[in-house]
């Protein structure tokens, strides 16, 4: 894969990440009692700015994935319960490899 440098842009709301030479990426899953869950929301923050980089639905084993990240962003991610059956849960300083 070549590096880039290019503004990816998400959405109008969401703000733009300049990516830098070192492409990476941000992946986990989501899991409710210890039992793959898809009915979330993944939100990917920027640390600096608190400000929305990012959002997913997990697949449907629950696993999602945030491509084409620069790896000295410093990033926190919350998981939202669609059902409304649970509080959201933070994933604080994930560095994208």
């Amino acid at each position: 894969m070549r590096p880039f440098k290019k503004s990816l842009k998400t959405s109008r709301f969401l703000q733009s990440v300049n990516t830098g030479p070192v492409i990476a990426k941000i992946q986990g899953s989501v899991k409710k009692i210890g039992y793959k869950y898809n009915e979330a929301t993944i939100a990917l923050y920027n640390k600096a700015n608190l400000q929305p980089i990012a959002v997913r639905k997990p697949d449907q084993n629950g696993n999602y994935q945030f491509f084409g990240l620069n790896t000295d962003l410093k990033t926190f991610i919350v998981a939202f319960d669609q059902k409304q059956q649970f509080n959201a849960v933070i994933q604080d300083n994930v560095v994208p490899k």
